[in-house]
């Protein structure tokens, strides 16, 4: 029962009405916006044609872009964004999610379902996975 698709946010959870991708032209301020409100490290940057995922914005691409004193209104997620996605499939492991993390220093992971964007998977979900009494009785020993 630990794979991704079990574990991933499609939504964000402070408010459901917002997805946890964004497009190329989202601003940076409505990016942080999002990364604060939804309590999320990082955002898939997705393209509005397929809905593929092709870059991650994270606080730190926020920050940074902050600190080269850009403005958030005038810069765009495709502007900051990492553009080499590392994604994984609904049907990865929760032991692979972590290898992946740790390995590449990630603080979270899109997920794909044929391609397209399904959610996301951060190091918060999987803890809250490991760590919950209820669910542990799902977790590989």
């Amino acid at each position: 029962m630990n794979i991704a698709k079990y574990l991933m946010l499609t939504r964000c959870t402070s408010n459901p009405s917002k997805k946890v991708g964004v497009e190329r032209h989202t601003t940076g301020r409505e990016v942080a916006n999002k990364l604060i409100t939804c309590n999320l490290p990082g955002l898939p940057i997705v393209n509005n044609e397929n809905n593929e995922v092709v870059g991650i914005v994270t606080e730190f691409n926020i920050l940074g872009a902050l600190r080269e004193g850009m403005d958030p209104d005038k810069f765009t997620a495709e502007r900051v964004m990492s553009d080499k996605p590392i994604t994984a499939d609904i049907e990865t492991s929760a032991e692979e999610l972590i290898e992946m993390m740790l390995e590449n220093n990630f603080t979270m992971i899109p997920i794909t379902k044929n391609n397209k964007l399904a959610g996301i998977v951060d190091r918060g979900s999987i803890m809250e996975f490991f760590m919950s009494p209820a669910l542990e009785r799902y977790a590989c020993k």
